[in-house]
Parts: structure tokens; sequence; C-alpha cells
């Protein structure tokens, strides 16, 4: 009995190794950005070689089944394992461009748009021309043409320009009736509570001298670094609080700026709370203030000048006489 030869497809067993290299690729740089290893660029480029790398082996698997299903012959096992390698591999690059989407917001954010606390201790960010031309060709290039195709222009554009006012209405300064020392301490309490590093402070000298704080956090997935400055001013009601959250990197992890600042407020209004027990009566909204009028002049109706109710006199003989008045015999 003749014997046919039986049909090899060469895609199904390059499908899975050309997954393995992939996914290895992905999870070294996640891996490597996530502890510090490496910097941004090489981080986004890994992640573009391992896309690369991973949807051809999808395509190579896709291939490979079409063979098989074609011309008969084994692969089947070896395909279905360089697709879900593909599809593995595929992950973090997608994770990486979710976050980019889902928080496209400022990187550098702060509850007073005008006059923003400055960062004194300076933390320049680290090179990345790679990373720095993508973030600049989306926001010009890319999202206002997706915006003008979409229909969802002002949105975009409101984003692209940065209009904090519209896109963080609850980002704004806050303030407590109770003196900026106590605020300080609160605020020094509700960064270690978030397990940022304060790297540089200016500790109040009085209870209510202005006072600053700067702190250095790390985010959880890819472990990003930002900065967080708390400044601490004197205010006609007690003490009024300006936070600023700046990102190092357009990198975006499952947190951005707004989230930090709002994770501020709360974590000192949790201090608050269990150090003074009743936090109505300490933070106030901006709604409950008014606007401070100028003190308007007392007009006196009366004609003649006022005089006081007592005359002074001395009791002592030999207290002091003012100069210039006369010696009256009162008995003579």
């Amino acid at each position: 009995m003749k014997r046919y030869a039986v049909y090899k497809t060469a895609s199904a067993p390059a499908s899975r190794t050309t997954g393995s290299v992939a996914l290895a690729l992905a999870a070294i740089a996640f891996l490597a950005k996530r502890f510090g290893l490496i910097d941004a660029d090489v981080f986004v480029l890994s992640l573009i070689a391992a896309a690369t790398i991973a949807l051809a082996t999808i395509l190579l698997a896709l291939f490979g089944f079409h063979r098989i299903w074609t011309y008969g012959g084994p692969g089947v096992p070896a395909a279905l394992t360089g697709l879900f390698l593909g599809l593995l591999a595929l992950a973090t690059p997608v994770l990486v461009v979710g976050m980019l989407v889902m928080h496209s917001g400022a990187s550098d954010l702060a509850t007073n748009r005008t006059d923003p606390p400055e960062l004194e201790t300076n933390v320049a960010s680290s090179e990345q021309p790679f990373l720095d031309w993508l973030n600049t060709a989306l926001v010009e290039d890319v999202w206002p043409a997706v915006a003008a195709y979409t229909g969802a222009a002002p949105g975009m554009t409101a984003m692209a320009n940065s209009a904090e006012d519209r896109l963080y209405p609850d980002i704004v300064p806050r303030r407590y009736r109770i003196s900026t020392a106590q605020l300080h301490a609160a605020s020094v309490k509700a960064l270690e509570g978030l397990n940022w590093q304060v790297v540089d402070e200016l500790p109040p000298d009085l209870l209510d001298a202005p006072t600053y704080l700067q702190a250095e956090g790390t985010s959880q997935i890819l472990g990003l670094k930002h900065d967080i400055v708390l400044r601490v001013r004197p205010d006609s009601v007690g003490a009024l609080l300006d936070v600023r959250s700046r990102s190092r990197t357009p990198l975006k992890d499952l947190t951005d700026n707004a989230d930090r600042i709002r994770l501020v407020f709360s974590e000192i209004d949790r201090v608050l709370l269990e150090t003074y027990g009743d936090l109505a009566r300490l933070s106030v909204d901006e709604t409950e203030l008014e606007e401070d009028l100028p003190a308007e002049p007392v007009e006196d109706l009366r004609e003649t000048i006022p005089l006081p109710s007592f005359k002074p006199y001395f009791e002592d003989e030999d207290a002091p006489v003012a100069e210039g008045l006369d010696a009256v015999d009162l008995e003579g």
C-alpha cells in the first residue's frame, strides 16, 4: 500500500517560537521599568518591538491554521500555543496604551492655576527624547485629527489646551479653620500614610507662618515617579492649602495628577478626623466664603468733639506733671 507524505506546515511551530520571544521581551521590559532599571524611552521602544513580534506571531498562527485546514497534517497544538503567546504578549502594550487614553490629562496640575506652588527641590525629568516627541505628536497632530473626524473637537481641544478649570472643577484650594502649623502637621502625617517620601520641607516657626512640603511618590503598576507639593499659607479663615502634582514622564498609570491631588485631600481629611473628630467645623467650602468687602468709614454726626467721661488725675505728689501746664490753686 502506497503511503503519501504527510503535509507539515512551518508557520505553526514558527508562531510558537516568535510568541515566546515576544512574551519574554514584554515581560522583561515591564519588570525592568517597574523596578527602575530602564528609562521610559527604552521601555516604550521595547514594548513597540514586543507588540510588532506579537502581531507577526498572530499572523503566523492564523496562516498555520489556514494551511492545516487546507492540506491537513499536524501543527494545531503549535499554532494554538503561538496564538495564545502572541495575545498574551500584546497585553502589556495594550495596557500602556489604554492608560494613555483613559488618563490623558495634564502632566502638571495645581489647585491654583495662576500661582501654583513652586518646586523648591528642582527634580528634572529623565532624558526621554523619543517619548517627548511621541507625546507631542499625539497632542498636536493625532488627537486633533481624531477629534475633528469624530466630531468631538470641543472636548479634545480643551484637553489639548490644558483647560484645567473645565476638566477638573473640584481641584481648587481648600481652607481650614485651624492654624497653618496644625495643618502642616496633618499634611506631614498624610504623606506618611501615603508612603510618599518628603524631600523638602519648610516647617512652621510660628503658629500662623506659611509652610511648605515637597514629596516624591511612585505609581503602583509601572513605578513612575511623580512630585507632590503642598503649600500652606495663613488665611482669613485659618489656613489655605494649595497642592500641586507633576509627572516626570508622559507615561500614565492607573492614577493621574488629579487623582493624586484628590488622594491628598482625602488623606488630610482622614488625619484631621482622627485628630479633632469633627471635620465639618474645620474644612471650609469655597461656596461658603463671601468676598471680603472694604471696611466703610464710620461717620460721626456730632458737631462737638467727644470728651472722655473722666479727667485724669495723679494720686501721688511725686508723680510727674505734664509740661506746659500752670499750677492752679483750687482752694484760693
